[in-house]
């Protein structure tokens, strides 16, 4: 028995490579998908998100008309958006390690589907406000679990450099599309005088999204396909495929991945808890106390604006959703604003430590200190948000012309959607194996707490008055943000580096055992 010297040439895509053969120049690159394939990813995400905030945007205007149709108190018809928020905080811990695990395209394709089924339930839902309270926890299911699988899908395809690129353009179609849902949803509902037609826009929009995803979305996941070079088969591959008979691009030698097909990681029920887990870890949870009380302001404002207009300025559905597009529009000019700080300030911060952006790229971000890049420039946001919030409560209490309100509502939730997002890429950036999975945990935290203050607003408002209200949650969401501030640029990138220290054996022991399975086969007998 002999066995074939270590230092044999081996062979690439299945040419045996000579000893005196020149190996062309592999360079590897962090994604082979093209500039025209991102930039469509980009605004098909965009489109897809719609599900999950459009789901809430419509609904705001109908809570007084739901209240009616259903004879059941505004306190319960709140109740159907808190249970929205509890399901959109826990549904994203399954199906996002779902998604890092069998690949983004399936479990989308599945997540589209629930959220169809229960948006045709709602259409046929007469009279019981149960099922209209199980049904809007099924959508929440299906709609809220659609983000981390994007913002999974930009980490798959952008380096951090880029996300900005990616992430601002995606929450901005969204939000500039949901911003005239409010009005759509309260001219439907009073043109129609109820609100089937509207549940029955949310079924089709689902049923074309379903479509749009099947016949057009790759699949990006890195562990199914590596940098999307290697090929897929079944349902990992797009209809569109299937009906034109093309075969998946191959990238060429020269821009593939020098490194071995990927094993796909094998998904155990325990992986669901793996988000709740992530929320434990200091440096995340020092970030999460800046997404969870963000994202608070915007269901907050969407929740107690419907109410204020109706009780304060007397508004019919359809002049309430006038009075939220001003909270939308302030959601779009964030995620504008918000894409363009993040890649600056990545730049500007490395250029400043004089380090190549080029090396981090490649998700080398250990000795990097993303979490002051990301950072950068935000107490200004804060401190406005802040003070904005108070002073809306008091307009408010003090019945100034509804113009101002609807004024401070867009930069309200221009402010606190530019802190939401730049949070949230960070949390994406220090969890770069699952993307899809850390973004859930922020979806539990955010979520959890959208919950428990749409679930105290109205007993609240009721002790103390609408000005003394605003002036408690607006301190509550910039002290939380302040501290994440603090503490994340202080102890964020050594809590991260001890993080990854005490992962890396594990996966140096697994990397060994994979090695000394694949040495046998490397064997040959004469």
């Amino acid at each position: 028995m002999s066995v074939v010297p270590e230092n044999k040439p081996e062979a690439i895509d299945g040419h045996q490579v000579k000893e005196t053969e020149v190996v062309p120049h592999v360079v590897e690159v962090y994604s082979v998908f093209s500039s025209g394939m991102r930039l469509y990813l980009t605004y098909l995400l965009g489109i897809v998100l719609l599900i999950s905030t459009l789901t809430s945007t419509i609904y705001a205007p109908l809570l007084s008309l739901l209240s009616t149709h259903f004879s059941v108190s505004i306190q319960s018809i709140n109740l159907t958006v808190t249970v929205y928020a509890i399901f959109q905080a826990l549904s994203p811990a399954f199906f996002a390690s779902l998604a890092d695990a069998f690949g983004r395209r399936p479990v989308l394709l599945g997540v589209l589907a629930i959220y169809a089924c229960a948006s045709l339930g709602l259409t046929l839902n007469k009279s019981s406000y149960g099922v209209l309270l199980a049904l809007r926890a099924l959508q929440s299911i299906g709609g809220s679990a659609t983000v981390p699988i994007a913002y999974g899908i930009v980490a798959d395809v952008a380096v951090p450099s880029q996300r900005g690129k990616m992430l601002g353009p995606i929450q901005s179609t969204c939000n500039a599309i949901c911003a005239v849902s409010p009005v759509i949803g309260g001219a439907i509902a009073l043109g129609s005088g109820g609100v089937v037609w509207v549940f029955l826009s949310l079924l089709i929009i689902a049923v074309l999204l379903l479509v749009l995803v099947a016949f057009t979305l790759p699949e990006t996941a890195r562990n199914v396909v590596g940098n999307g070079s290697l090929p897929v088969s079944g349902i990992w591959r797009t209809w569109m495929s299937f009906i034109s008979h093309t075969k998946r691009y191959e990238p060429s030698r020269k821009t593939c991945l020098s490194e071995p097909a990927k094993q796909r990681v094998r998904w155990r029920p325990i992986q669901v808890f793996t988000s709740f887990r992530i929320i434990l870890y200091p440096d995340a949870a020092s970030i999460l106390l800046m997404i969870a009380p963000s994202y608070a302001v915007y269901y907050t404002f969407q929740a107690a604006v419907p109410v204020i207009f109706s009780e304060v300025y007397q508004y019919n559905t359809l002049e309430i959703g006038l009075a939220l597009m001003p909270v939308l529009a302030g959601l779009t000019g964030g995620g504008i604003l918000a894409g363009k700080l993040l890649d600056m300030n990545y730049a500007k911060f490395a250029r400043k430590c004089n380090i190549d952006t080029t090396a981090l790229d490649k998700n080398n971000l250990r000795d990097f200190h993303i979490e002051a890049a990301r950072y950068r420039h935000c107490l200004p946001f804060i401190l406005s948000e802040t003070a904005l919030i108070i002073a809306y409560g008091w307009v408010v209490q003090l019945h100034v012309h509804p113009a101002l309100p609807m004024i401070l509502q867009f930069f309200i939730c221009a402010t606190s959607t530019v802190m939401t997002y730049t949070a949230a890429a960070l949390l994406v950036d220090v969890f770069p194996e699952s993307p899809s999975t850390a973004f859930a945990s922020a979806q539990i935290a955010r979520c959890g707490v959208s919950a428990a203050s749409v679930a105290i607003l109205q007993p609240l408002i009721d002790a103390v008055g609408r000005g003394w209200y605003f002036t408690i949650f607006g301190s509550f969401v910039g002290l939380l943000s302040l501290v994440s501030l603090a503490v994340t640029r202080t102890k964020g990138m050594k809590w991260r580096q001890s993080r990854q220290q005490l992962m890396t054996p594990n996966a140096a022991t697994q990397d060994v055992r994979k090695t000394e399975d694949q040495e046998p086969q490397k064997a040959t007998t004469k």
